[in-house]
């Protein structure tokens, strides 16, 4: 199907862009999205036409998760979109008059009122994600009805309510399409996704990109490069707090950080990433116990994982175990920093059995023992081995344990959501 110019997503036309585009819709996509493509007049005009092109037509295509990912990102989260869509449909309900002198037209317009006084921004994503019906866009509570509400509106919103009912479609933004007789190289339209968050970020401290605290250095030097591994997509959108100059790690350190980013009043949406520990659960008392942190700042801790709900753990010496006993334990909560979320490949040793988890002291503040991993120099460098195999060889991801990263990143990925 030959599209026209405009926002498609899964093959439907959600926006036909007559404003143009702003360059919050662009960064929305990434420079290698770009897509050329030579139409042949024979498309166009039929097989008796000239052989030559009828345009060179430029678009930007995408998986839809990835762009959804980015929208999220730069603003439009599904919770700003499910409010969109209601601010949407209450405009549309005041729009709807009943005004025409022709019966028949009466009756339409009365049940689109009727329809959208009892619909909500659920509704809305539930009818259009059971597809067309081969209805018309004038019969109310069609699909193409229901999806042509979301024309003349803000085609960043539009096209994340598109994504929530279609999360797994392709999207294709069809910029324009020139004359093949007057087409030189233009350089600009290579890195027209990058120009525009560049833009974006220059203009607007709201649209810029994610901070993320972490407790230090050690945090930052797993997950950085792991971002760029497993969500390349994401990189120009989130970035890492920078520990160089041997700034002071740990969870005290880490509240430090908050607290004078919150007296800052820093625009940046910013996530604090606490490690899964008791050190973290102490130090965060008295700063949750402060208040309500801004908006902006969302406090985070690891995620739990399946690995650490039953993990070997290295008790204290007795009488009859001078070295100590190993037992299993859920030390989530207890002794997750990020050596736990490395993979189970990472915290195997040579034999064969987890690294364990030693206890080291009992805070008094939290009522609960802390504890940590041992062999920590060996599991980062095996860590790093397992890195820059998976970063020469793609193909080696498939078959390395990333599920503790990918937990991880998937958190950040969905803070503001």
């Amino acid at each position: 199907m030959r599209m026209d110019e405009g926002l498609w997503v899964a093959g439907h036309q959600i926006h036909r862009l007559r404003d143009g585009w702003g360059p919050e819709l662009l960064a929305a996509f990434t420079d290698d999205m770009l897509r050329v493509r030579h139409v042949p007049a024979t498309e166009i005009y039929g097989p008796d036409a000239d052989e030559e092109d009828a345009w060179v037509e430029y678009s930007l295509e995408g998986p839809g998760r990835i762009v959804s990912q980015r929208l999220s990102l730069l603003g439009y989260t599904k919770a700003a979109t499910m409010a969109f869509l209601d601010d949407l449909l209450d405009e549309s309900r005041m729009g709807w008059g009943i005004g025409s002198f022709l019966e028949e037209e009466r009756q339409r317009q009365q049940a689109e009122r009727t329809l959208l006084y009892t619909t909500t921004a659920s509704d809305w994503i539930t009818r259009v994600a059971t597809g067309p019906d081969g209805l018309s866009a004038q019969t109310p509570g069609g699909f193409s009805w229901f999806l042509g509400l979301l024309d003349y509106t803000d085609p960043g919103f539009a096209l994340q309510a598109a994504l929530l009912a279609f999360p797994d479609a392709e999207v294709t933004l069809i910029l324009d399409k020139d004359d093949p007789d007057l087409v030189g190289e233009d350089p600009e339209r290579l890195t027209l996704c990058s120009d525009a968050l560049v833009h974006m970020h220059d203009t607007s401290a709201a649209h810029a990109p994610v901070v993320v605290l972490t407790e230090g250095s050690s945090d930052v030097a797993v997950l950085e490069p792991a971002l760029t591994l497993l969500y390349p997509h994401l990189t120009d959108v989130v970035r890492f707090m920078n520990y160089a100059g041997n700034a002071q790690g740990g969870a005290g350190a880490l509240v430090t950080t908050v607290r004078a980013f919150c007296a800052a009043h820093i625009a940046n949406p910013v996530i604090a990433l606490f490690d899964n520990d008791t050190a973290a659960t102490d130090a965060l008392r008295p700063l949750l116990r402060d208040g309500e942190l801004p908006s902006t700042i969302k406090v985070l801790r690891y995620p739990p994982i399946e690995l650490a709900a039953h993990y070997p753990t290295l008790g204290p010496p007795t009488a009859d175990a001078p070295a100590g006993r190993i037992s299993a334990a859920d030390v989530n909560g207890l002794a997750g920093s990020i050596e736990l979320y490395l993979g189970r490949d990472i915290l195997t040793g040579p034999d064969g059995t987890l690294r364990p988890v030693q206890w080291t002291s009992y805070m008094k503040g939290s009522r609960q023992y802390q504890g940590e991993v041992v062999d920590k120099r060996e599991i980062q460098a095996a860590y790093r081995a397992k890195l820059a195999k998976a970063q020469s060889d793609p193909n080696a991801i498939e078959g390395q344990d990333w599920s503790g990263i990918r937990a991880i990143l998937d958190m950040i990925v969905r803070a503001f959501d």
